[in-house]
């Protein structure tokens, strides 16, 4: 039986048909690697600028850091009389001890005729006064901070209030090593003692370790501060000067601190401590 033909018109349609379909599909597989190269492009671009912004943030915060507390040390006019020891007391509202504290200076002063080598900071609560209604010991009288913080346990103000004692004890040039103290603190050596111990080191005496159990670490403040410079340790400590410079001039790790550390109690008393630890283990 002869095979019946297709007209020469159906099979030109039929071949054009296929060969659109072809070019058809050849087109969208193009587009589609023009489109998947293109965006591979743009996520290369953005993971590099990434990580380009965290290195500039991580290797150059410290050195700002350092400036601000550079530019402050040049302007400091030069001092007459021997160095002092700034005691800087964080208190509640008085000082339920100022009686032990009162006996310590006045040895010193019974001892030297004069009170030359310390001076004395208190924060306390907004509006409270040191006078003789609220404290034994003249020593005390006036020595409260003018501008001071409502503080909170566990908060960022108790980190707050303590740049603050630091902040007006750097006035005086003097001062040459600060120590921070609670309202419940005593000295256990006489005044010539600790002063000598303090003067003759160029070292502040920080408490700073690594707790391997401790989760207080928030990823978010990386890499403003990053897991490995993280520390632990006691909230009173003793400065010398440029470190004492250094964390008044902080503008970067603290705010960083106060944002992401809340009370759980992941920020907490040792907090300002925290920010000379990570300071102090930056290379």
């Amino acid at each position: 039986m002869p095979k019946k033909r297709l007209p020469a018109s159906s099979s030109a349609a039929s071949l054009l048909m296929v060969s659109s379909s072809s070019s058809s599909v050849r087109s969208r597989f193009w587009l589609g690697l023009k489109v998947v190269g293109v965006t591979s492009v743009f996520i290369c671009l953005f993971a590099f600028l990434k990580i380009q912004a965290e290195y500039r943030a991580s290797s150059f915060y410290l050195v700002k850091v350092q400036t601000a507390a550079e530019e402050a040390a040049l302007s400091l006019a030069p001092f007459e009389g021997p160095p002092r020891v700034a005691f800087l007391f964080l208190a509640r509202g008085g000082l339920p001890l100022d009686f032990l504290w009162h006996a310590f200076f006045q040895a010193r002063v019974l001892q030297n005729g004069d009170a030359g080598k310390f001076s004395i900071y208190i924060h306390s609560k907004p509006g409270f006064v040191f006078d003789a209604s609220t404290t034994r010991s003249p020593y005390f009288y006036g020595r409260q901070l003018k501008e001071s913080v409502k503080v909170a346990w566990g908060e960022s103000s108790m980190v707050q209030a303590e740049r603050l004692l630091l902040k007006a004890a750097l006035r005086d040039p003097a001062n040459q090593r600060f120590a921070l103290l609670s309202d419940r603190c005593v000295p256990l050596r006489n005044f010539s003692y600790i002063y000598n111990y303090l003067m003759s080191s160029s070292k502040s005496f920080v408490d700073s370790f690594v707790d391997v159990k401790d989760d207080r670490y928030n990823p978010k403040m990386f890499p403003t501060i990053s897991k490995d410079k993280w520390r632990k340790g006691s909230q009173w400590a003793t400065m010398v000067r440029k470190h004492a410079e250094v964390v008044v001039a902080d503008d970067i790790i603290f705010p960083v601190f106060k944002t992401y550390c809340k009370r759980r109690p992941e920020l907490d008393p040792r907090g300002s401590k925290k920010i000379v630890n990570i300071l102090l283990a930056l290379p």
